[in-house]
């Protein structure tokens, strides 16, 4: 079975009084509910869904000169997938608003907070830019 992820980040001008008011609940172009959305799904088995906090994260690659690198991330929140292969989503318990988890329809909505910048390195990890390695930022 797949699982269908969805990350939004919030808009904290965002007013619902407004929104109700003018525009039937809904969004507009001067009001906007989310700044964006990611959307994407994991297609291999994944037999269990674990949360994990209080344990940091690595974040590994290279940079453009095929150097390797490895830098801790602390005070995030783990979403673990476990199936075929282990699949971690990973959220700065900074940005973390709320989030859901719909077992039955294999569903996890993410709602990110606009307080402070959010890097999104990779596709799955969301890190505010005050935990984000010096080195990689653009």
């Amino acid at each position: 079975m797949s699982y269908s992820i969805q990350v939004f980040l919030k808009n904290n001008s965002f007013s619902e009084e407004y929104a109700q008011e003018k525009h039937e609940g809904k969004d507009s172009l001067e009001n906007v509910r989310y700044e964006w959305e990611d959307e994407f799904r994991l297609t291999d088995s994944t037999d269990v869904l674990e949360i994990v906090r209080e344990e940091s994260f690595i974040l590994a690659g290279e940079f453009e000169e095929g150097v390797p690198f490895q830098y801790e991330i602390e005070d995030v929140i783990q979403f673990v997938f476990h199936g075929e292969d282990e699949t971690r989503i990973v959220f700065s318990e900074k940005c973390l608003d709320e989030y859901t988890i719909d077992h039955d329809h294999q569903k996890l909505k993410v709602y990110l907070n606009d307080n402070e910048v959010v890097e999104n390195p990779i596709p799955g990890v969301y890190i505010v830019l005050s935990s984000f390695p010096k080195e990689l930022r653009s």
